[in-house]
């Protein structure tokens, strides 16, 4: 063959391989153009990602799930590199586990137990995936030797001559490890008996209002709500007392709790987030800043007269509250939270303003 005939039978071809891979870069089925896009991440999907989470937690092993390009990493309010903090001392996985899914925002929660170096400690965790692949990891870890009993945090009541307080029952995951997650956190609620997810978000503000005001409505609670703290339950519960205090308020129901003015520390609570809204559980995964300035030392409680705030909330500073809730005919069913001490003036690394606002 001439070489003139060789060289343009050479040319041709590359020109036909070259229209073929143009074909294909434009998404022509020659099945070497770019993969189409994951299926959406759905509710198994999502929770998968969090055993895979906490598998690796335990393995010491932050880089062998699957991550964004640009992954946002915090534990108890403080920007962290991957791989540090929580991920050094995780020795297992605990009992007690709470998920909460939206496939609509693409995020998952999780609120349980895992072992530090062998101790239980309560874990609140937040995970984001894109397209399958995680791009924000949210822990708040709460240890109960260092932490806030529940109600508020620490401290010595303001009356001297009161007589000690018993010793504290168990708090923390060493609480959460003794009970079972309730079922009515768990179930999958009938279409008909559902919210919407507007309804959800419009309950857990009342219910955030009443916490900042210190006023209840008795109609945003249902008959059977139940608070936890730190692993406690903090409602309806007589084991407890408030040190410094002639009653209990620990024994009121939800409503009557706040309205006893014995949160009234917290003057603002701000920023609420509200990153994921189950609608099949009808479960809403909230993350707040209660704010306590520190400058309200007692407060008349209708009923009771003066109650005196402990010392610890008579000092400036910020609880970071990742807190569960499950809503029921429009109302607080049950509220299950975390309280993590923070300095005040502490940023939200996931809240893109400022903190400050008026307080009450």
């Amino acid at each position: 063959m001439p070489a003139a005939t060789r060289l343009a039978g050479v040319a041709a071809a590359m020109l036909m391989l070259a229209g073929g891979l143009s074909a294909q870069g434009r998404g022509g089925r020659g099945g070497g153009g770019a993969p189409p896009p994951p299926d959406p991440c759905d509710r198994p999907c999502l929770e998968g990602f969090v055993n895979q989470y906490l598998d690796a937690l335990v393995a010491h092993n932050a880089f062998g799930l699957p991550f964004a390009q640009k992954v946002k990493f915090s534990e108890n309010g403080q920007l962290l590199e991957l791989g540090d903090g929580l991920w050094n001392v995780t020795t297992d996985i605990g009992t007690y586990k709470l998920y909460a899914t939206d496939p609509q925002s693409g995020q998952v929660g999780f609120l349980g137990t895992v072992m530090e170096n062998g101790r239980p400690v309560a874990l609140a965790l937040r995970l984001k995936v894109d397209n399958r692949k995680i791009s924000e990891i949210e822990t708040f870890v709460y240890r109960a030797a260092g932490g806030p009993p529940p109600g508020g945090r620490g401290g010595r009541g303001g009356d001297a001559k009161a007589p000690p307080p018993p010793p504290p029952a168990p708090t923390g995951a060493a609480a959460m490890e003794l009970m079972k997650p309730d079922p009515v956190l768990q179930e999958i609620v009938p279409q008909n008996q559902r919210v919407s997810r507007n309804g959800l978000l419009k309950a857990v503000n009342v219910y955030l209002d009443a916490i900042e005001n210190g006023n209840a409505d008795n109609d945003a609670f249902h008959p059977d709500c139940e608070r936890i703290g730190n692993g406690t339950k903090i409602t309806h519960n007589p084991a407890l007392t408030l040190a410094g205090a002639d009653w209990n308020p620990f024994t009121l129901g939800c409503a009557e709790q706040i309205n006893s003015k014995m949160y009234s520390y917290i003057q603002v609570v701000y920023p609420r987030r509200f990153p994921i809204v189950d609608e099949e559980r009808q479960l809403v995964f909230s993350f707040s800043t209660f704010q306590i300035p520190g400058d309200i030392l007692s407060v008349q409680s209708p009923g009771h007269g003066i109650l005196k705030m402990t010392d610890a909330n008579t000092q400036p500073g910020f609880l970071a509250v990742p807190e569960l809730f499950r809503v029921k005919d429009g109302k607080i069913r049950r509220a299950e939270n975390l309280v993590i001490n923070l300095p005040y003036g502490t940023p939200d690394p996931f809240f893109n303003d400022d903190w400050r606002r008026t307080k009450k």
